[in-house]
């Protein structure tokens, strides 16, 4: 890890406690290793081999942080939000899973953090940089819309924050989405416009979800909502009838993908 990393999470976070829960020994161990050896902020009060026993241990311990595995015999990780109302949701979780494409992609557009396995230092300094003891518990609605996206073939809906509210969309819903400085804006059938607090590179992963292409470095459009192309001008209109711009260098790519 840098040194520059390292000084960060040394200076802004808040002492935190936490658990593991892993059904692997080794995994267990590998991850507290990593988090004594670098994190001093993160102190591991207890460490668990299945839900029902994780359960017992927030119960008791009353972490501020679980670092979750999914993937266990008797109880899935995402099984554990079931033993616990909405209002006793006190702690957050950061979720240990091993790489795949549609595992990322159903993290992503839940908005819940998340370790690769194997763990590795950089995927744990990202994770934790998004902690804070102040910052609100993720909504149940977002660990829902990762159960879902996560099982199901297709990721068919995203969470949307805007500065105020949580959002859950259907990913068919989305007509476009437009670059604002730091913001996005998504235009929607379902919500209207939503502003998000996010750039458009970070919602670039979409076009590996479902029907979307980045047509130009301000805009990604949903291709079932193209209503027509002008290839002369190289403007598409959406929908909602709002015009688009295609960049030159992307109009071959987009008639492939719309015409196939």
């Amino acid at each position: 890890m840098s040194n520059s990393k390292q000084n960060y999470l040394r200076n802004n976070m808040q002492k935190i406690s936490a658990i593991i829960v892993d059904d692997e020994p080794n995994a267990r161990m590998a991850l507290r290793g990593l988090l004594e050896e670098n994190f001093n902020q993160v102190e591991i009060v207890g460490e668990c081999k299945s839900v029902p026993e994780a359960v017992k241990t927030i119960n008791k311990l009353k972490p501020d942080l679980v670092f979750l595995d999914i993937a266990m015999p008797g109880y899935s990780g995402f099984e554990l939000l079931d033993f616990f109302d909405e209002q006793n949701l006190h702690f957050k979780i950061i979720f240990v899973t091993a790489y795949s494409e549609h595992s990322l992609r159903a993290f992503e557009t839940s908005a819940v953090d998340y370790i690769l396995k194997p763990v590795r230092l950089e995927h744990i300094t990202r994770a934790l940089k998004k902690i804070s003891i102040d910052a609100p518990v993720p909504e149940n609605k977002q660990y829902q819309v990762l159960k879902d996206n996560f099982t199901n073939q297709l990721d068919k809906k995203i969470v949307l924050q805007t500065a105020e509210t949580i959002f859950v969309v259907k990913m068919e819903d989305i007509i476009y989405m437009q670059a604002e400085g730091s913001y996005t804006r998504f235009f929607t059938t379902s919500h209207g416009v939503l502003t998000i607090t996010k750039k458009l590179i970070d919602f670039e992963f979409l076009e590996s979800a479902g029907p979307f292409f980045r047509t130009h470095r301000s805009y990604i459009v949903n291709l079932n909502h193209i209503k027509k192309v002008d290839k002369k001008e190289f403007i598409l209109v959406m929908n909602n009838d709002a015009e688009v711009y295609l960049a030159q260098d992307k109009k071959n790519l987009l008639l492939e993908k719309i015409i196939k």
